[in-house]
């Protein structure tokens, strides 16, 4: 179903909103969405589109509604574009514009402003395949049509006013809403066929009474024989009608028929009322004197025809006290199925079967499937009106559909919506983007894209030509979001994924993984002279340890085999080990080496006779960079004994103590000889006598002295 621009000018506004953010859609727009308050910013849609010149422009878009568009309008948006800082707007009058909004928009804004009558929006929406919504387009005319029907009321005359005011559009409208409310039945659903009237006749009195003290006089109504008020006054609501309807003689009404109940005579409620003044005030009848009558109307009861979707009902309203029933009927199940059946026909073309029926209150559910769909069809019991339809093409249909259309061709992938499938199809010169109403099995090819083949000739391009891989060829290939090519490309060098647009070829994007062999080939070129001792794959790159005579170096290679590092390199423990040596050599010590351990840098733990200590060689060259010595406690106590020999003349000495403070560099040592005790505090890297004491083994003070020497030296 095609749009007209009849439809254009009756669809609501809101409606017509959500039908243009579909359009923007298919335009290619990147994102659109819907003012929450159109008359409060005065714009109904903001909507971005990326241009290829000018990049990101921003549009306002406002829906005219109702008379020809004028120049004020086009002003008045031009400002809130300004407003909005928009590049480009748009306004849409399905009516039309006047000619001062063509020359203004034309001159002035220069394009800026766009202006799309009924008949542009309609050539816009049919090319893009939008299509009305067909139900609703249905409802709404034959609202028009039953907007017409009221007015098919005839206007009847009246010979007396009417007591209290009639409407039937009121009648009407309070009856729609009991429907709504009962039935859950929409207003434009339901049309009045024919409204009948009830009217009683009522007759109001001015009268007087003389026999009172001051004497009185009012007026009084009387409806029936029952209902007599004696004292309009004393009504303020009674009072007004009574009022408004002495200043008429005549009256008119909108209905259809008209019927009058005359329950009194004029004569009847002359006595009737006097009694009833003469009762209350407790005078004489001859003492009430009658000055006018009027007879009047009462709008007693309306009875409505319906006209209810495809059914008909009625309604009875008392007009007294607004009280109303309703009485419809449900349509027949077989009326309902039948009409479940028709629509499925008419939109698929195919009869429903094996159905399941089940009615829940007001509604009636059919469930089946045809040849090719699986159906569910909601109508209201009442109207007969379809609140739902669904239907999804099965899954043997759908299979059986593509290759009725591509025989030989291959189906890659497939999308499936709620409404919509897409699928992608491989075939001998390209691949075939396929969109399927899954609602009604119609089709469309959305867009064709390259082969793989081609795809994968221009990724191996790409990366032969900038990557160390060679003689690539396509392990497999996949379809990303329906327009790009995802090719794997694989070699004895590695392999490579590349994004390839699948309108012209551009690559978009691509991964490289060089394999272990290509990674030793290309870390083997760069260091000729070493051999590969281990290579680890971590997660984005090669972790190799290659070695020569002299050093071991660590090397990180990227999976993409460009760009290779030096991450370590130290010498060996060999070569640590050597220098080492020739270092202690140098400095004239004789020593083992204890320990050799790589941390930082190289740790060097030696032991000699005489000396023992540390060195730390730098990794990379083997230069010491720190060095701790120290003489040994043997070598100090044999220096200590000499020392002790040469100065004070013993030949017999015995070591009695000896305590070496490492953290503080130096040994206390005590010595005993034939005359004397002797104290030494001594360096322990430098072999140097601190502090030195003697304390004599005879003598009144020997003791005391003992004492002190022992505190100083412990």
């Amino acid at each position: 179903m095609a749009w007209i621009v009849e439809d254009i000018t009756i669809v609501p506004q809101e409606y017509l909103a959500s039908v243009l953010l579909e359009l923007l859609k298919r335009m290619g727009f990147r994102e659109y969405e819907k003012v929450s308050n159109p008359k409060q910013w005065g714009i109904d849609i903001i909507a971005f589109r990326d241009d290829p010149i000018s990049g990101t422009e921003k549009y306002v878009i406002k829906i005219k509604s109702g008379a020809l568009a004028d120049s004020r309008d086009v002003n008045v948006f031009a400002g809130i574009m300004e407003r909005f800082k928009a590049d480009r707007g748009i306004i849409i009058s399905p009516v039309g514009f006047t000619k001062d909004a063509k020359v203004l928009a034309t001159k002035e804004y220069r394009g800026r402003i766009v202006l799309w009558d009924g008949v542009k929006l309609v050539e816009i929406l049919n090319n893009y395949g939008i299509e009305p919504d067909r139900e609703l387009i249905k409802e709404i005319r034959s609202k028009n049509v039953k907007e017409e029907k009221k007015e098919a009321l005839t206007t009847v005359a009246l010979d007396a006013p009417l007591l209290f005011e009639f409407s039937p559009d009121k009648v009407f409208k309070d009856v729609v809403s009991k429907i709504k409310a009962e039935y859950r039945i929409e207003e434009r659903e339901v049309s009045l066929k024919h409204l009948m009237l009830q009217l009683k006749t009522a007759y109001i009195f001015s009268w007087s009474a003389e026999e009172t003290d001051n004497g009185i006089k009012d007026k009084a109504i009387v409806f029936t024989k029952d209902e007599i008020v004696p004292f309009v006054s004393r009504d303020e609501k009674l009072k007004n009608a009574v009022s408004r309807a002495l200043l008429n003689d005549s009256s008119v009404v909108k209905v259809s028929e008209k019927n009058v109940k005359v329950e009194i005579s004029p004569s009847e409620a002359v006595l009737l009322l006097k009694s009833r003044i003469a009762e209350e005030l407790q005078i004489p009848q001859s003492a009430i004197i009658i000055h006018e009558k009027k007879k009047v109307y009462i709008p007693e009861t309306a009875f409505l025809e319906l006209e209810i979707g495809r059914s008909s009902g009625r309604a009875e309203v008392n007009l007294r006290d607004r009280e109303i029933k309703i009485h419809l009927e449900p349509l027949p199940e077989e009326t309902l199925i039948e009409i479940a059946k028709k629509e499925c026909i008419k939109t698929m073309g195919e009869e429903i079967e094996n159905m399941d029926v089940r009615i829940i209150r007001d509604r009636i559910t059919v469930k089946g499937e045809t040849s090719r769909f699986m159906v569910e069809i909601v109508l209201n019991i009442y109207t007969g009106k379809i609140l739902k339809k669904e239907s999804l093409l099965k899954e043997e249909a759908l299979k059986k559909l593509i290759h009725t259309l591509y025989p030989s061709g291959q189906v890659v992938y497939i999308e499936k919506g709620k409404r919509h499938a897409i699928v992608d199809i491989l075939t001998k010169d390209c691949i075939i983007i396929l969109e399927v109403n899954l609602t009604n099995g119609e089709y469309k090819i959305v867009r064709e894209l390259i082969t793989p083949k081609k795809a994968a000739e221009e990724g191996k391009k790409i990366i032969e030509g900038n990557f160390p891989l060679k003689d690539l060829e396509m392990e497999e290939f996949a379809i990303v979001d329906h327009k790009y090519i995802e090719v794997t490309l694989k070699s004895r060098d590695g392999k490579a994924k590349v994004k390839v647009d699948g309108i012209n070829g551009d690559i978009l994007d691509y991964f490289v993984d060089i394999s272990e062999d290509k990674a030793r080939e290309l870390i083997g070129k760069r260091y000729p002279e070493w051999s590969i001792k281990s290579l680890t794959v971590e997660k984005d790159s090669f972790l190799a340890e290659i070695e020569n005579e002299q050093y071991v170096a660590k090397i990180r290679l990227s999976k993409d085999g460009k760009l290779i590092e030096e991450i370590d390199r130290y010498i060996k423990k060999n070569i640590a080990e050597k220098l080492a040596k020739e270092h202690l050599e140098r400095k004239g010590i004789q020593a083992t080496i204890k320990s050799l351990i790589l941390n930082q840098d190289w740790e060097v733990e030696f032991l000699g006779e005489e000396r023992i200590g540390t060195l730390t060689l730098n990794r990379r060259d083997g230069k010491v960079k720190k060095e701790e010595i120290w003489f040994t406690e043997l070598a100090i106590e044999k220096m200590y004994h000499e020392h002790v020999k040469q100065k004070f003349g013993e030949q017999k000495v015995k070591t009695e103590r000896l305590t070496h403070y490492k953290d503080k560099g130096y040994v206390t040592i005590k010595l005993s000889g034939e005359n004397a005790l002797y104290y030494a505090k001594i360096n322990s890297k430098t072999g140097d006598i601190m502090e030195e004491d003697m304390v004599s083994l005879k003598g009144l003070m020997a003791k005391i002295k003992k004492l002190q020497m022992e505190s100083k030296y412990k």
